[in-house]
């Protein structure tokens, strides 16, 4: 789920672009529609939602990451069809937990962050949409 800077893409040459960067790209979209409507085992998703209290202490359902889940459904299909153990996996789930919640990815090696501070504003960030929901 890395979103590239469009001006950094930009800046790119044509062949740049060609060497591995559209490969990957293609790559991942043709995975991805291949994947299209798979549903990942129901012991894949425990894992999955275990992985996130571990990581982040906060607590889903494994119904609620299904539903977050339908939102990014590359990352479900890659649960889907890699399983649990797939270390890429792991990466996507935490991306669609920062993404669902704070609109981010989840903090990178050299990217100067803060990791307790982002999971204090990720649980902050899961709170007020639960507050959001049971006031709807």
């Amino acid at each position: 789920m890395h979103v590239v800077n469009p001006a950094v893409i930009a800046k790119w040459s044509l062949e740049r672009l060609e060497e591995g960067y559209l490969q990957n790209r293609l790559a991942i979209l043709e995975h991805a529609l291949q994947s299209a409507g798979k549903v990942p085992s129901t012991e894949c998703v425990r894992s999955a939602v275990e992985f996130l209290q571990e990581q982040t202490d906060i607590t889903l359902t494994s119904a609620e990451l299904l539903s977050l889940l339908d939102l990014y459904p590359y990352a479900k299909a890659k649960l889907a069809d890699y399983g649990w153990g797939d270390t890429e996996v792991g990466d996507l789930i935490l991306d669609v937990i920062a993404h669902a919640y704070l609109g981010s990815r989840w903090p990178m090696n050299g990217d100067g962050c803060d990791t307790e501070v982002f999971l204090d504003r990720l649980r902050h960030a899961r709170k007020s949409y639960m507050r959001l929901v049971q006031a709807a």
